[in-house]
């Protein structure tokens, strides 16, 4: 009696997807402004987005960016135009870009090297005498352009904030985590945290005694507008890069 012999065909073999490489953006390097923003744009805005620099300044992080890449509207306080009151109508713009002044000081030249709070906003028509001071009238700007942001950001917009750690009053404030927790509770999702070392080594005069680390270092913390509970996917997956999970 004949016995049917069955083949089992083999599977085919999936090959991987991608590409190897080690050019890849890393969340920490050593540099300048103006090499590490064109890498976050390339991650997290898709070319041809409206993007509003809203404390534009000289443009140093513009520098190293075509400009026919983006739709680029820049503004800052020195034009009249507050971070905190922008002329753009709710979810007219794909993304966001926010640089202030991030330390205070405390009388004398402790910042010199570093914009400082006081030089550009104290006169702003949003202080009052009875408002934060010190390190606490810092965060009140960030979070006050952070609710404009969020207005004026599409679904799924993308926010991107430069900050940094400081000592004030000999208290160690940890400026990234305290708008990471206070942004998230008003509708943004963190996406991503670069950590930009500056190039030269930080000095001060008149050192008596040290008590706590110098800073050398800053952040670019990157926040996705989203109104359900999504995950980012990148750019190249589709309107602003968002799924559901």
């Amino acid at each position: 009696m004949a016995v049917a012999i069955t083949r089992v065909k083999k599977s085919t073999r999936r090959s991987p997807r991608g590409r190897a490489t080690n050019e890849l953006v890393l969340s920490a390097q050593q540099g300048t402004n103006d090499g590490l923003f064109p890498k976050i744009l390339a991650l997290y805005v898709a070319p041809g987005s409206v993007v509003a620099d809203v404390t534009y300044g000289r443009g140093v992080f513009w520098k190293r960016v075509p400009q026919e890449v983006y739709r680029l509207l820049p503004s800052d306080l020195k034009d009249g135009v507050d971070c905190r009151k922008l002329p753009y109508r709710s979810g007219q713009l794909d993304a966001v870009v926010f640089d202030p002044p991030y330390m205070h000081t405390p009388g004398g030249t402790a910042h010199v090297g570093h914009q400082n709070y006081e030089s550009y906003y104290r006169n702003n028509v949003a202080e009052s005498e009875s408002g934060p001071k010190y390190h606490e009238a810092v965060l009140d700007l960030y979070f006050g352009a952070a609710d404009e942001a969020r207005r004026v950001l599409k679904e799924n917009g993308i926010y991107i904030v430069k900050c940094a750690d400081e000592v004030c009053a000999n208290q160690q404030r940890l400026t990234h985590v305290e708008l990471i927790n206070a942004l998230g509770a008003k509708g943004f999702i963190v996406e991503d945290l670069f950590v930009l070392l500056r190039n030269n080594r930080p000095g001060v005069s008149r050192v008596i005694r040290q008590v706590h680390a110098r800073k050398n270092h800053s952040y670019f913390l990157i926040f996705r507008k989203a109104s359900t509970k999504t995950r980012w996917k990148g750019i190249a997956s589709g309107e602003r890069g968002a799924s559901a999970p």
